[in-house]
């Protein structure tokens, strides 16, 4: 039977090739994004901006009688790369928006709208939910307000949902560019990530999409909720 797949961050990255993969498994995809490069049947795409507060709170997730639904907070961005004391009100606004903000308005509206469905919920963490990172201050504290909501939705025992907080680990997208490109000045572990780019460190996207996959495919292998993809063997 067909499923839905609601995955924000469609444009690119990770997202996009979760979007991808799971078309390509009969999925029914809607992706939420501000740009869209994928063209398929059974994708929905809406234009959106998460960043942007009175949009979120006006998105409308479909109705379906589909039985299993997965949504998966994926769009992020790593913000301003500059010492906290030289980040805009706007910059530390926009940033909480899109990175925790949005994520915590839709699970709430997945988890509503979708009661009586399969739920399964996927946040894309981060390892810098754990590690403080300089000049990375909003992206490490809305992680880990990601990674803490995931626990607390997951204490509350909802019927017939299951939520992860999967970390992804160092992969090769346009965030990662973003970071290279910083004056080093603003961002004094510039070398440390250039490196890993320069080793071939960085996990290409559709490898972390297999991963993820596999999970929600087999998610009731898994009995931590916040999973690293690096601890995901595919059998």
């Amino acid at each position: 039977m067909q499923k839905l797949a609601l995955i924000t961050g469609t444009g690119s990255g990770i997202g996009k090739a979760l979007a991808e993969l799971l078309l390509d498994k009969n999925y029914k995809v809607v992706g939420y994004s501000r740009t869209n490069k994928i063209i398929h049947t059974n994708f929905t795409f809406i234009k959106i901006d998460l960043s942007d507060l009175a949009a979120t709170k006006k998105l409308i997730f479909p109705k379906t009688n589909k039985s299993d639904v997965l949504l998966v907070n994926n769009a992020a961005t790593i913000g301003t790369i500059v010492p906290f004391n030289k980040k805009t009100p706007t910059d530390i606004i926009n940033e909480y928006q899109l990175n925790l903000i949005s994520p915590t308005l839709l699970s709430q509206k997945f988890i509503s709208t979708y009661k009586k469905n399969l739920k399964l919920l996927i946040n894309i963490g981060s390892g810098a939910a754990n590690n403080p990172i300089p000049s990375w201050s909003t992206y490490c504290a809305t992680k880990a307000g990601l990674d803490m909501l995931t626990q607390v939705i997951t204490e509350e025992n909802y019927e017939n949902l299951t939520v992860f907080s999967i970390h992804p680990g160092i992969v090769d997208t346009n965030m990662q560019k973003k970071i290279r490109d910083v004056d080093p000045n603003l961002f004094p572990l510039l070398n440390k990530f250039t490196s890993y780019y320069n080793n071939n460190e960085l996990e290409d996207t559709e490898t972390v999409a297999k991963k993820l996959y596999y999970i929600i495919q087999n998610f009731t292998e898994f009995t931590k909720n916040i999973l690293s993809i690096r601890d995901v063997n595919i059998k």
